[in-house]
């Protein structure tokens, strides 16, 4: 279990548990023990690089996703997957379970999708190299 004692917005000293996903370090960011953010590690998809030389995939990841959630509100409300679809931290999505579960969904299909793109590119690939 992992706990940070710090001070509080009134200006008093408090303790408050992380949850266990919590990869923060509060001491680092001098968080205050009522008034913080809990972040869980990124996953993160990044580009591959591109076969044309000339151009370079972003050096930001195409997207990411982890768990933030308020240090003292209780509600569910408090928690959210925050999904970024830019290099800017600050545009993104929180969103509760049904949100990721819509955000899954369209994943699989677009992986089901892609899948099949690329059985048909290597068909063409093994086409071409035939000839």
């Amino acid at each position: 279990m992992k706990t940070y004692t710090g001070p509080t917005l009134g200006g008093a000293v408090a303790t408050i548990q992380c949850p266990d996903w919590c990869t923060t370090d509060h001491a680092y960011w001098d968080d205050t023990a009522d008034d913080c953010l809990h972040q869980s590690k990124l996953v993160e998809i990044q580009a591959p690089r591109d076969r044309d030389s000339r151009r370079t995939a972003p050096p930001f990841p195409l997207m990411g996703a982890e768990i933030r959630m308020h240090s003292t509100e209780p509600s569910p409300a408090a928690a959210c997957m925050w999904v970024q679809f830019s290099e800017e931290k600050a545009d993104g999505l929180e969103l509760d379970t049904a949100g990721v579960d819509q955000l899954l969904a369209a994943l699989d299909a677009y992986r089901a999708g892609l899948a099949d793109l690329r059985q048909k590119l290597a068909a063409e690939e093994n086409e071409r190299r035939k000839r």
